[in-house]
């Protein structure tokens, strides 16, 4: 799981780097996408790896927040992403097997699905989840830039492999 990790906060630094070179305007454009810019859209999976990473660790807090993502800054995204990245990386180097395996139950908000659930998954999936998640809303940003005329990163699991 480290290596999925390790890709997602590689492939998330390209991303950043390359819409550091937007301007204010750009990054908050209006393109039509899920969460409709590319500030909104790192807001949104900078939150999820946020929730996900405090749902491995708390393990007495089943219950994830409603509403939107917090309305950060890109440079205050930026500043903490590196410490959620390190989070996921001391939790998983820790965590036993027994850990990585026990199901655990995590009530889901209502804006998720409608009236809520309850999620009871092995926290190895929780992991997954998070990183495919991100490697889903960086999609999303890649055609943004494009439709900015921004070249993307090239942040293909292949090009990952090729830096190691």
């Amino acid at each position: 799981m480290l290596a999925q990790t390790d890709y997602s906060a590689w492939a998330t630094r390209l991303v950043l780097d390359v819409c550091s070179q937007l301007t204010p305007e750009q990054l908050d454009s209006e393109l039509g996408a899920s969460h409709s810019s590319v500030l909104r859209t790192l807001r949104h999976i900078h939150d999820g790896e946020r929730v996900w990473l405090r749902r491995l660790i708390e393990v007495d807090n089943v219950r994830l927040p409603p509403g939107p993502a917090p309305e950060h800054s890109f440079e205050l995204i930026v500043q903490s992403w590196p410490e959620l990245w390190r989070g996921y990386r001391e939790w998983i180097e820790a965590a036993s097997e027994d850990e990585l395996t026990e199901e655990i139950s995590t009530l889901l908000p209502s804006t998720v699905l409608a009236g809520g659930a309850e999620l009871r998954v092995p926290r190895w999936q929780i992991v997954l989840h998070a990183v495919n998640h991100s490697t889903f809303h960086r999609g999303q940003i890649i055609t943004m830039l494009r439709s900015l005329g921004v070249t993307p990163p090239a942040t293909d699991l292949t090009f990952y492999c090729l830096t190691l």
